[in-house]
């Protein structure tokens, strides 16, 4: 059989609703949401035809989405939607829709710098009328709690999340959602 591996995405900028623009959600959707809908119909029919698999990278935010991520939060939980449909759609085909659920890993997508750059200019795009109402440190906090968080919640060792795509592809009978990292696991 087939099986197709939908695992592209992108974190996009972070912080308040506040701050954010309609083009933020966009940029993160066209890529985390459209893309798997593109990706997966571009094979769906390959993989029908083979009774194969589906695997797709959802997120842990759908779990318990955090202050701050609102475009990347939309985004998967629209992906895990997708996987719940799509694997009520296809079943009668024999296709396995699986949905991959990873913690917070260390990855280039988790990098306190690329993190703190985000935040930095988003602070820096918002007006002063936002830097009055949350103060003029406010962006100070949000450094800070960005490198709390990295020292204290992410994972370093990602073979557990690819150990959990082999095992959702090779299996002969795979779970259809797998949470990997201790931060999901519960």
């Amino acid at each position: 059989f087939h099986a197709l591996i939908n695992n592209a995405g992108v974190r996009g900028n972070i912080f308040y609703d506040d701050f954010l623009t309609v083009d933020d959600y966009k940029d993160v959707w066209e890529v985390n949401t459209c893309g798997v809908i593109r990706v997966t119909q571009t094979f769906r029919d390959l993989i029908k035809k083979s009774r194969g698999r589906i695997v797709i990278c959802g997120s842990a935010t759908t779990l318990f989405p955090t202050v701050g991520s609102g475009p990347y939060s939309c985004s998967k939980f629209a992906v895990q939607a997708y996987c719940n449909i799509i694997r009520h759609e296809l079943r009668s085909y024999g296709v396995d829709v699986i949905e991959i659920i990873p913690g917070s890993f260390d990855t280039a997508m988790q990098s306190s710098d690329r993190l703190i750059k985000m935040a930095d200019d988003v602070w820096h795009r918002a007006s002063q009328k936002l830097h009055d109402e949350y103060g003029h440190n406010y962006n100070e906090k949000v450094r800070k709690f960005i490198k709390k968080v990295q020292q204290n919640i992410v994972e370093h060792d990602t073979t557990l999340v690819i150990d959990s795509y082999y095992e959702a592809i090779v299996a002969k009978r795979p779970n259809l959602l797998y949470r990997v990292g201790w931060d999901v696991l519960f």
